[in-house]
C-alpha cells in the first residue's frame, strides 16, 4: 500500500482520545541473556532447570513499577510494585470505550518472542500451551519476561486493585518461544516461530523482533501467514545508526509492505525512534513509559520500545477482527491505517506513516472513505487574465454615463424649483 498520501474519511465517534499525563521514564524491555540453568524449586511457568530470581520484597501498591530486569541471575521473578493507577498508554488508547462492542472474543493472538508465562495473574486462563521452537516443548513459560509483558498489553484481564489492563481482555494468547536459554535468537528461529503460529490457527501474529538480513525461509513464512489470512504486526528496529551519516538498516518482517510496521510514540506525541523511510512505518502507538504484567505474581514492570507499541496495535487488530469478522487481513490492516490520527498537514511522513493508532475509531467507525489527498497537497488554481478593454467601448460608456448624470441633475433641479415656487420661494 502506498504511503505517499493519507486518506480522508467520515466517521462516527466522539472527540479524539485525550493525551496522557507527563511522560514516565522509559525502560527498554530487551531480550536479556540468561545464565546457565541451576537447580531450584519447581515453580509454575518456570522453564524446567532454570532458577527463579526471588522478589526482594512483597508488591507495594503505592510504588511505581520498576523496569523489567535483565535475567542475569536466574529468571525474572515477581515485581515489587503494583500499578494501581492506569498507565498513560491505557488512558491514551482507552480500550474500555469499545468493550461494550467487543473484548476480542474468539480471536487468537500469537506472541512470537520469549514465551508467555501462564503464571502471570493478569493472564490467568488466557494463555494456551503454545510451542517452543528451540527446545521442542510448550511455550507457556517465560524466563526473560518480555514475551509475557507483550502478551499482557494485548490481552491481560482486569485485576482488582490494578489500573493496568490489556487491550483485548477476552482474546486468547498463543505463546511461541523462539529464543534459547540465554535469550538469544538463533538462525531460522523467527521463521519457525511464524510458521508454528500459522499452523496453529492464529488470527493475529505479533512479532517483537526482526532481522536486517532476511533469508528465503523467513520471507516464505511471512507469505504463508498472509495467505492464511493472518494479520501480521511487527515492530520496527530501535537500533541506533552505527556511524555518522549512516542510518539503521530496516528490520524484516516489519519492512514487508503487507505487514503492519509499528513504531513507538511518547506521551508528548513525538516518535520514540528515528526510523528511516525504508523501515516502512505504518502506525505509531504508545511505547515509552508503558507498564505490563510480571511473569509471575500480581506485580507489574515498566517496559518500553517499539515492541510494546506493536503489542498495542496487535491488541487493536484483535478487537477489529472480533467486531468485523468478515474483514480480510488486508482490510483489517487498511482499517487501522485509515482511522489513525494522521500527522499534521495530512501527509505521510517517514517514521510516522499513517499516524498514531486510534483504537476507538478503528473498531467503531461505520464508514471509512477511500479518497486520498494528492501527494503534493492541494493544487493552486490559476484564474485566467481578463481580456483587454476596447477603447471605443470605453469612450461610449463614458459619454453615456455623462448624459445620464446630466439628465439626473436637470431633473433634480427642476423638482427643487417647482417645490420652491409652491412655497413662494424666490431666489
Amino acid at each position: 500500500m502506498s504511503r505517499s498520501a493519507l486518506p480522508s474519511r467520515r466517521r462516527l465517534g466522539g472527540a479524539r482520545r485525550w493525551a496522557g499525563a507527563a511522560l514516565a521514564l522509559a525502560a527498554l524491555a530487551t531480550v536479556a541473556p540468561v545464565e546457565p540453568a541451576r537447580a531450584g524449586p519447581t515453580v509454575p511457568g518456570l522453564v524446567p532447570g532454570e532458577r527463579l530470581a526471588p522478589a526482594r520484597y512483597a508488591p507495594a501498591p503505592d510504588s511505581a513499577p520498576p523496569p523489567l530486569p535483565q535475567a542475569k541471575d536466574g529468571c525474572v521473578g515477581e515485581s515489587p510494585a503494583v500499578a494501581v493507577a492506569a498507565p498513560w498508554p491505557v488512558r491514551r488508547t482507552a480500550p474500555q470505550a469499545v468493550w461494550s462492542l467487543t473484548r476480542g472474543e474468539g480471536v487468537l493472538v500469537a506472541v512470537v518472542d520469549t514465551g508467555v508465562s501462564a503464571a502471570a495473574s493478569g493472564l490467568s486462563g488466557a494463555v494456551r500451551r503454545g510451542a517452543d521452537v528451540v527446545r521442542q516443548g510448550p511455550g507457556d513459560q517465560d524466563c526473560v519476561g518480555r514475551g509475557t509483558a507483550l502478551a499482557g498489553i494485548v490481552a491481560a484481564r482486569p485485576v482488582t486493585g490494578s489500573g493496568f489492563v490489556g487491550v483485548a481482555p477476552a482474546a486468547e494468547v498463543l505463546p511461541v518461544r523462539i529464543v534459547d536459554g540465554q535469550g538469544r535468537l538463533g538462525p531460522g528461529a523467527l521463521a519457525k516461530g511464524i510458521r508454528t503460529a500459522t499452523e496453529a490457527g492464529a488470527d493475529v501474529i505479533l512479532v517483537g523482533v526482526g532481522t536486517d538480513e532476511p533469508d528465503a525461509a523467513l520471507r516464505a513464512a511471512v507469505t504463508a501467514a498472509l495467505k492464511r489470512d493472518i494479520v501480521l504486526v511487527a515492530s520496527v528496529s530501535d537500533a541506533k545508526p552505527s556511524g555518522a551519516g549512516q542510518r539503521a538498516a530496516p528490520w524484516y518482517p516489519a519492512s514487508d509492505d503487507n505487514v503492519l510496521a509499528v513504531g513507538g510514540v511518547g506521551s508528548d506525541g513525538a516518535p520514540t525512534e528515528a526510523s528511516p523511510a525504508e523501515a516502512g512505518v505504518d502506525l505509531l502507538a504508545p511505547s515509552a513509559g508503558a507498564v505490563s504484567v510480571a511473569p509471575r505474581g500480581n506485580g507489574h514492570y515498566s517496559v518500553g520500545g517499539p515492541a510494546v507499541a506493536a503489542a498495542y496495535v496487535a491488541g487493536a487488530a484483535a478487537l477489529v477482527r472480533a467486531y468485523h469478522p468478515g474483514l480480510s487481513q488486508a482490510e483489517v490492516r487498511h482499517r487501522l491505517e485509515l482511522t489513525a490520527e494522521h500527522p499534521l498537514g495530512g501527509q505521510s511522513q517517514p517514521g510516522v506513516g499513517y499516524g498514531t493508532l486510534d483504537l476507538y475509531e478503528a473498531v467503531a467507525a461505520l464508514e471509512i472513505g477511500e479518497e486520498r489527498f494528492p501527494a503534493g497537497g492541494p493544487a493552486m488554481i490559476t484564474l485566467p487574465e481578463p481580456p483587454p478593454a476596447d477603447p471605443a467601448k470605453a469612450v461610449a460608456a463614458a459619454v453615456a454615463a455623462g448624459m445620464v448624470a446630466t439628465a439626473a441633475a436637470a431633473y433634480v433641479s427642476a423638482q427643487i424649483v417647482r417645490r420652491g415656487r409652491r412655497r413662494r420661494w424666490r431666489p
